[in-house]
């Protein structure tokens, strides 16, 4: 974001919540520090503080460490961070027409989360299997185990964009959206609304992944 825009298009608030949990694995790693130079120091480590310095305190900051990795990785900074998605990201930021772009253009989606909101499915559910692909996507980007143009495994999960639009009053008076056949079809999966009625989510370009970057 320019900051040159001025303080309203930079708001804080779009990191609130991420500050204590960065301090809680440093401050986890410098307590169980402080435990082992005092042992050593003293020439013992006592079971209880042996226990809590080299095992107790290190687990407690691997577990924060992570809570702060799945809290950051809904960020399209992240998501945009890896060269292979990075045309993806300066397709959704620069308004070319995709739906993807046309939500975020509009701040239909939380412009910091706009891949994560999208991808990550409906319900509890959802946010679980978004966490296990990113995962993939990850050890795929590291093996470099992955193919060009990326392409959607599976099918698009609806409910995605069921969650925000089915209760709007726009989407309900859609004549097209009425038909029960069409519903139908749309929940079954059957029918997408993109390609279809709506533009493609992305344009073919930005699915070339690093061959786009270079």
């Amino acid at each position: 974001m320019d900051a040159s825009l001025g303080p309203l298009f930079v708001p804080p608030w779009q990191h609130n919540g991420l500050g204590w949990m960065q301090l809680l694995p440093l401050l986890c790693a410098a307590v169980a520090s402080a435990i082992a130079v005092v042992g050593l120091w003293r020439g013992r480590l006592t079971l209880p503080s042996g226990l809590a310095g080299l095992i107790a305190l290190p687990l407690t900051g691997y577990f924060f460490g992570g809570l702060l990795l799945l809290e950051d990785s809904k960020r399209l900074t992240f998501c945009g961070s890896c060269h292979v998605m990075a045309p993806l990201k300066a397709s959704v930021t620069k308004d070319d027409g995709s739906l993807a772009s046309k939500h975020f253009a509009i701040g239909a989606v939380p412009t910091q989360e706009a891949c994560y909101v999208c991808h990550s499915g409906y319900g509890i559910w959802g946010t679980v299997g978004a966490k296990m692909s990113g995962v993939g996507h990850m050890i795929r980007t590291v093996t470099g185990n992955y193919q060009l143009p990326i392409q959607l495994v599976g099918t698009f999960d609806i409910k995605s964009c069921l969650g925000c639009h089915a209760a709007s009053l726009r989407f309900r008076a859609v004549e097209e959206h009425q038909p029960l056949d069409v519903q139908q079809a749309l929940l079954s999966g059957e029918m997408t609304c993109t390609g279809l009625c709506h533009p493609e989510a992305h344009p073919a370009e930005a699915l070339t992944g690093g061959e786009a970057a270079k």
